[in-house]
């Protein structure tokens, strides 16, 4: 068979669609656990296309060097390097700033390593693609339940409330988290003269896990000022 004047025999043809059937699949595992596990952003298609365009990218570089082979000369490498560097915007957009809180790190993290998993099926890394795409899998899966294990004594949450700009409120507040022996991490303070509104989050920090989460709002909501309470 040829292609564009190159001849192409029928099992490269089954090696590149072998190739690309392997990225797509493996892509989705990872992807499959961000999207239905943790309803991440960058969720199913995101990963199997990441990674059948990193395989593709490979699987181009394989078709030159066949198809140009002593006339022209291919470094696989370098295009290996800009799917790396490249990839990394796609992952910036994953990260998703909430007040004083980051989120969509894991998720970068994996579009990041589904490229790598592309890019061993675009050379034909198997071995290298699978174990990888088992381990990912089992992180993401698997660490966060333990990760909270460890963690379990002492529980972060984001509080933000808004509420009447000019009004003095962080102390009453900080006042009150004392009170419910509640740990202030971190806290960030922004105010929008335009609307007449100020908006406060507190990373808070706390160990007692009979604490509702009604009540506390129900007591912020009592000081003079507070508009809205979300944690």
């Amino acid at each position: 068979m040829a292609w564009f004047g190159f001849q192409m025999n029928p099992q490269f043809l089954l090696d590149i669609f072998t190739r690309i059937f392997a990225a797509c699949l493996l892509g989705g595992v990872i992807g499959f656990e961000r999207e239905y596990s943790r309803n991440r952003p960058a969720g199913f298609r995101t990963h199997i296309l990441v990674c059948m365009g990193s395989c593709l990218t490979m699987v181009i570089v394989h078709f030159l060097i066949t198809a140009y082979e002593g006339k022209i000369d291919i470094d696989p490498t370098r295009m290996a390097g800009q799917v790396v560097s490249g990839i990394g915007f796609l992952g910036a957009g994953a990260i998703l700033r909430h007040g004083a809180s980051v989120k969509g790190i894991t998720t970068a993290a994996s579009i990041w390593v589904v490229a790598g998993v592309g890019l061993a099926c675009g050379v034909g890394f198997y071995t290298g693609a699978v174990l990888a795409t088992v381990l990912v899998w089992a992180v993401l899966m698997y660490l966060k339940g333990l990760e909270n294990k460890l963690t379990r004594k002492k529980k972060p949450r984001i509080l933000e409330v808004e509420g009447e700009a000019g009004k003095q409120l962080i102390i009453p507040l900080n006042d009150l988290l004392k009170d419910l022996r509640i740990s202030v991490r971190s806290m960030e303070v922004t105010e929008n003269p335009e609307t007449g509104r100020q908006k406060i989050f507190f990373n808070l920090e706390f160990e007692n896990k009979a604490l509702d989460l009604a009540e506390i709002s129900a007591k912020i909501y009592e000081i003079d000022g507070i508009l809205k309470v979300s944690l």
